[in-house]
């Protein structure tokens, strides 16, 4: 009987420990499972920003893309019209050598020596140079300074004073490519002796920049000059090569003086 008492006691013993081995499993379990869920909830909260800032970076490339498109597009125009204008130019210099061949051809079936005039420029003129410092805040009639010389055969351009001085009498071609900045419109011009020749202008919208560009044909006298000037107050231009200033002689002009042809 008392061994039978004692094994009962040591099988409630056994239960009661069975049962608490049970109890902390499932407390385990369901300690477990929050764990689980939290740390779940977090990684779907981290993944979800990740994925928002994948499509801010998206939708910034789309908006980047779509203005360099805009800027491209631009460009191209303006070469277009480059092409365009020196194709112009062209044709003119092949016009002015057929009259000079036309005026220069003997009148009197050889019987005496025509006088002609020399049809090459005895002093060759041509340069070219560009804007490296940006033009920061320029004045109303503020010159534009293109301070550095590529080419300046015949040393006719001051890199200084942003100026061409005709060194010889003659007809002279001019083109100047002016790009803005800072999202601002801008008025330039032409300027020969102090006389405004043309108005460029410029109207930066959205890309922050904008390009324009103008090619003259001026008949100088020796001394006379030719330069750019902004034409608005507190307006910039931008450097780094990409504003430019060109000319050169098209056509020296003799008749001040007699010259007997070769």
């Amino acid at each position: 009987m008392f061994y039978l008492y004692s094994r009962n006691k040591s099988s409630t013993a056994d239960m009661f420990e069975v049962l608490f081995i049970i109890c902390v499993t499932i407390f385990g379990m369901t300690t477990a499972e929050t764990e689980n869920e939290t740390t779940l909830l977090k990684r779907l909260e981290a993944t979800e920003n990740l994925v928002r800032e994948l499509l801010q970076e998206v939708d910034d490339l789309k908006s980047q893309d779509k203005v360099q498109r805009s800027h491209i597009a631009k460009m191209e125009k303006q070469l277009r019209v480059q092409q365009q204008r020196s194709s112009q130019l062209e044709t003119l210099i092949r016009r002015f050598k057929v009259s000079d061949q036309k005026k220069s051809s003997p009148t009197d079936n050889g019987s005496s020596v025509q006088r002609i005039r020399r049809v090459e420029n005895e002093n060759p003129v041509a340069f070219f140079a560009k804007m490296v410092n940006h033009l920061e805040h320029g004045g109303v009639h503020q010159t534009v300074i293109f301070e550095s010389v590529v080419t300046n055969v015949g040393n006719a351009y001051n890199s200084q004073l942003g100026k061409f001085i005709a060194p010889v009498p003659g007809t002279y071609v001019f083109s100047t490519t002016l790009v803005s900045r800072h999202f601002n419109g801008a008025h330039a011009q032409f300027v020969s002796n102090g006389t405004a020749l043309t108005t460029m202008y410029v109207n930066a919208g959205q890309t922050g920049d904008d390009t324009t560009s103008q090619t003259i044909v001026l008949q100088l006298e020796k001394g006379e000059d030719v330069s750019v000037q902004n034409l608005d107050t507190d307006k910039s231009f931008y450097g780094s090569s990409h504003s430019i200033f060109s000319g050169f002689l098209l056509e020296e002009d003799y008749s001040s003086s007699v010259i007997v042809g070769k």
